[in-house]
């Protein structure tokens, strides 16, 4: 019989470390959400791991909450491995890239870094034609 653990591949841990980085940057499930595009049940499945989460998707959760996406994946004893600390750029970030990084890490209140990611989105979404 296969254990729980094993079972989800890794999910629950992954879970975890959104549920414990969300409630330390101040994001409801309901405002991650949002910013994922789903509800705020859906975050409860990713978070228990009931419910496997898409690598974009976890992508966009590092990125809202600033962290690497490493992060989900590191284990306890020593953290990830040196070809696995962070996903290889699909191409060299630009100019305005590093400013805008730059800039954004800087900014330490979690809404104020939420509120941003949240324009970008809408920007991107008013791009789209959505």
């Amino acid at each position: 019989m296969t254990t729980e653990s094993t079972k989800d591949g890794g999910a629950g841990e992954i879970g975890h470390r959104i549920k414990s980085l969300r409630r330390a940057v101040g994001l409801s499930q309901a405002n991650l959400g949002n910013v994922l595009g789903v509800t705020f049940q859906q975050v409860q499945k990713y978070e228990s791991g009931r419910s496997k989460i898409a690598a974009d998707k976890l992508h966009q959760i590092a990125q809202t909450m600033g962290v690497d996406i490493s992060y989900f994946y590191e284990t306890k004893a020593g953290g990830p491995s040196p070809e696995k600390r962070a996903d290889p750029p699909a191409m060299a970030p630009s100019a305005e890239d590093k400013i805008f990084k730059e800039a954004f890490d800087r900014i330490k209140d979690p809404r104020a870094r939420y509120l941003l990611s949240e324009l970008a989105r809408v920007i991107c979404e008013i791009e789209a034609g959505h």
